[in-house]
């Protein structure tokens, strides 16, 4: 139970609207929701003028205007090697890759500065000014737990001189591996470097008082590392889906065409490759099928081009980087969603942040990836969805043929959504307010 005064928490995040995306989403809707739950949410960001933010929605900013946050400034090369690459201050900011696709001296050059200069991320030039607002905000504010979530994974580091400090309660929030994470193998990095990411890591894992993670799978693999810790130490709360907005969007969907539909980061170490050959496959064999390929977010260009081979570039629909909103509207529309996993070792630890609000319109879902995976089997309470490895582009083929006919027959199954009470972001935000309550209460009776 709540303690007779409200706890009031500070929530430490380089990603805060009007940056987008599903890692602002994530502490964005526990902020908002966690009142609801005798919790007071304090924020503290970087200054949306100084970020390095990729994308923004606006949106986002108007949901949390009532939640308290501050600002500071920052210190980071990410808009200049976005200059120098683009000739903008955004959009060469790398989001889910490196640029390792890229050839040439100056591609390889930043890879290396970026797995050596700054570790573990390129945005710790932030900890100095964050750590001092921090400070004050402890003392002005009467803070009971701080919570740092990454990545980029250098925020932690602010929490772990907070923690040093003021022996302040401390959740670490693990969105993606550390270590692990996948955009890591396009880095160019010594053995030096890699050391002392493994050492940061364990300092955080070790002085926090709990880890937060988003898949089972990524716990089991910090406690298969850390053996001596409790496992009772590592919780896992997944990401949501805002079940208040999807109950505004009416569903409008085509008739006469089938339209596959992407949302979200597309790049090139995902198996995108095989959606190719699965529709090229079957549009061979079905001329006469109506086929369209609906995408939104940021999508590789290689995929592009090689759907409007298989398709036609009429057939084609990129939209680009839209608003929440309209990403739902889009996935609602649809009448099968697919989604790819990255192609590397630890991708079944990757639950991808769309993949709940796929799940909530409850079309059809063929996602590339590990069928053991953490992805997988949370699909897998869902009728009308497949997982198939990247080197099996017939059993997609089969399953795209299985969809088409029972969206031409008017035949798609029902499914048990049953699950989807437990996915919205309100529930998310009750286990979380829970946990906050349980760690504040055994600092009180110690």
């Amino acid at each position: 139970m709540p303690d007779s005064k409200t706890p009031t928490v500070l929530i430490i995040s380089y990603y805060w609207p009007p940056s987008s995306g599903s890692g602002v989403q994530r502490w964005m809707y526990f902020a908002k929701y966690l009142n609801d739950h005798g919790v007071t949410p304090i924020v503290l960001t970087v200054d949306p003028s100084k970020a390095s933010y990729r994308k923004t929605d606006k949106e986002f900013s108007a949901f949390v205007k009532e939640v308290k946050a501050y600002t500071t400034n920052t210190m980071e090369p990410l808009k200049l090697y976005s200059m120098l690459t683009t000739g903008s201050t955004s959009k060469g900011i790398p989001q889910g890759s490196v640029g390792a696709e890229k050839k040439g001296l100056f591609s390889k050059i930043s890879r290396y500065v970026r797995g050596n200069i700054f570790i573990p991320d390129a945005r710790i030039g932030w900890k100095r000014f964050a750590t001092k607002a921090a400070k004050k905000i402890i003392t002005t504010e009467n803070i009971d737990l701080i919570i740092t979530t990454g990545p980029p994974h250098s925020t932690h580091l602010i929490g772990r001189v907070l923690k040093r400090k003021y022996g302040i309660k401390w959740i670490a929030d693990f969105r993606d591996p550390w270590v692990e994470i996948y955009y890591n193998q396009d880095l160019i990095r010594s053995t030096k470097s890699i050391n002392k990411d493994k050492t940061l890591e364990k300092s955080v894992i070790d002085e926090s008082d709990c880890i937060l993670v988003t898949a089972p799978s990524l716990k089991e693999l910090l406690c298969s590392k850390y053996a001596y810790i409790s496992t009772d130490k590592i919780r896992c709360i997944t990401n949501g889906y805002d079940s208040d907005k999807f109950n505004d969007i009416t569903t409008l969907k085509d008739k006469a065409v089938f339209t596959i539909t992407f949302i979200g980061l597309l790049t090139s170490n995902m198996p995108y490759l095989t959606i190719c050959k699965a529709i090229k496959e079957y549009k061979t064999s079905n001329p006469s099928a109506q086929i369209r390929v609906v995408l939104a977010g940021d999508i590789n260009s290689s995929f592009l081009t090689r759907m409007s081979e298989i398709l036609g570039a009429e057939n084609v629909i990129y939209h680009g980087y839209v608003s929440h909103k309209e990403a739902l509207q889009y996935s609602k529309n649809a009448d099968l969603l697919f989604s790819c996993l990255p192609d590397q070792k630890e991708s079944k630890i990757i639950i991808p942040g769309k993949l709940m609000e796929y799940m909530a319109t409850t079309n059809p879902i063929l996602l590339i990836g590990d069928p053991l995976s953490d992805a997988a089997a949370l699909l897998a309470h869902q009728a009308n969805t497949k997982t198939v490895l990247p080197d099996n582009p017939q059993e997609a083929t089969e399953f795209i043929a299985e969809s088409f006919d029972n969206w031409k027959n008017g035949s798609i199954k029902k499914s048990d959504n049953s699950i989807l009470t437990t996915l919205t972001r309100r529930y998310k935000t009750k286990q979380l307010a829970e946990l906050i309550h349980t760690i504040i209460s055994k600092e009180k009776s110690l």
